[in-house]
Formats: structure tokens, sequence, C-alpha cells
């Protein structure tokens, strides 16, 4: 692995860390904010992120920035929690997927790994949603209620380059965000969520794909 995608953190790090614990028994979990029309279920957005922390990372001492880094072939958001006080710091990176290479792909992307990288810096996660359950939409509720047990010889990674193959490679970026949101919205493991992809009809995949992706980029619109 490139040493610049490890975790960093300052020589000391006993108090940033007491302050963090202090910080996140407030925080709690976070609001989904967003919905997604094309599966119904909804999701946090940065905004929800950054309004569920801000003001008790303040509390306690502690400053969340986030910035671009890397080259311009291999663009990263880089996030530091700082304690400014003790100077003491913990930071991470994450790389910026841009397939499409323009503008609007570039503000989706570093807005995406924002989101994903204040995530898992400071260990969040987002609140449950039963309403979709409690309404009984899905063709696929009953396997929801009851999912397909994992089997532990499956490859995780052999199954996301199999989906990956199902893209054209401008559209690879937008397939992880899509997968996301199947997981979350049928309660599924990447893995179970990719197999049930497979077994689609290629053109009904396609085509559930391509609304979800229109219906994505109007939202994306100032």
């Amino acid at each position: 692995m490139d040493n610049n995608l490890k975790p960093e953190r300052s020589a000391k790090f006993d108090i940033i860390l007491a302050q963090l614990m202090k910080a996140k028994q407030n925080i709690g979990a976070v609001k989904k904010d967003s919905t997604n029309p094309f599966h119904k279920s909804n999701y946090a957005s940065l905004n929800a992120y950054i309004d569920a922390s801000e003001h008790h990372l303040m509390s306690n001492g502690l400053i969340l920035v986030q910035a671009c880094n890397g080259s311009y072939s291999e663009p990263m958001i880089v996030t530091t929690l700082f304690h400014p006080e003790s100077e003491q710091w913990i930071k991470s990176y994450l790389p910026i997927l841009n397939p499409k290479q323009d503008s609007q792909g570039l503000g989706a992307a570093v807005t995406y790994m924002r989101r994903y990288s204040i995530s898992t810096l400071l260990g969040l996660v987002s609140e449950d949603d039963d309403g979709e359950t409690a309404v009984g939409r899905g063709k696929y509720e009953q396997k929801k209620a009851k999912p397909e047990p994992e089997v532990k010889d499956d490859k995780e990674a052999d199954f996301v380059q199999k989906y990956l193959e199902l893209f054209e490679k401008e559209d690879r970026f937008l397939a992880f965000e899509y997968l996301e949101h199947v997981m979350a919205h049928f309660s599924w493991t990447k893995v179970q969520t990719i197999k049930e992809f497979l077994k689609a009809p290629g053109p009904v995949f396609h085509e559930k794909f391509d609304k979800w992706k229109s219906k994505h980029k109007l939202e994306k619109q100032p």
C-alpha cells in the first residue's frame, strides 16, 4: 500500500483521543436528510455529517479540516482532526475518483469522498430507516427480512470486479454509489447485492441504473 494512503497521527495522541471520545458521546447517529427517489430510500448527506458532528467537536476543542492534495492524476481528500491546544492530530486520506475527468464529476466526487472521510475518521453511522419496511415497498422485501447467508469462500474483490465489468469506464464511479444505495435499501451485504445484480437480465439492470443515474444528476445540479 502507498504510505500516503495510510492513516497518520501525531507522535502523541492521548489527548485528542480523549476529547474525541467525549465528543462522540453526544454526536450519536447522523440523520438521513436526503432522498433517493429511484429507490425511495433516505441517506445522510455531507451537510448532515457536518451538522451532526461540528458543534460537539468544537465544544471539546477539536476542529476537522478537509482539503484536496496529491497530484493531478491522483487527487485525494485529506481529512485532519486537530486539537490545537495540545497540537495533536489524526489524519486520513481517501482518493478522489473522477472517471469522467470533468468539473461536474469532480465536484460530485469531492462531495462523495468528503462524506465518507468524515464518517470513517470519526467512526460515525447514519440512523436506521425502517420506513420502507413499514410500507412494504420493494419487490425483494421477503429477501430483506431473511437475507441470504454469506458464503465464506466468496471473495468480495472478485465480485466487485465482476460488478464493475457491467459498466462503461466513465460510469464506474457512479456504479459504486448505486451499489451503496441498493445495499442500504435492502440491508444486504456488498456480495449479496452484487449477486442480485448479476442475476438480473442485462437490459433490465441497465435500464434501472440509467433511470437512477438521470435522477441522480438532476439532484446534483445547483
